[in-house]
């Protein structure tokens, strides 16, 4: 359970993300496709633009896996990854 505390440590894409998926995209593969390459970007750069964009826009809506796809974008471009390296032989 996430706590104001922990909340705060959450950047806000990915707080913003998951709780649309959580709300609207409960659908089959949610983060196993990819959404419109067009509408990642859009939304990327709603967020890069320091807003907080409006994710019940029908672009979103009708494309629900540009937003899990953006969350993919997101820890994929994370200058060390969640699995960290010095973790990695653990891990495997």
């Amino acid at each position: 359970e996430l706590t104001d505390d922990t909340c705060s440590l959450v950047p806000q894409v990915l707080k913003s993300c998951t709780e649309f998926i959580e709300k609207h995209g409960i659908v089959d593969g949610i983060y196993r496709l990819s959404g419109i390459a067009s509408n990642i970007q859009k939304l990327r750069h709603e967020f890069d633009s320091e807003q907080i964009p409006d994710l019940t826009k029908d672009i979103y809506i009708q494309d629900i896996h540009c937003v899990g796809s953006l969350c993919k974008l997101y820890f994929r471009e994370l200058p060390n990854p969640l699995l960290t390296y010095q973790l990695y032989e653990k891990f495997s």
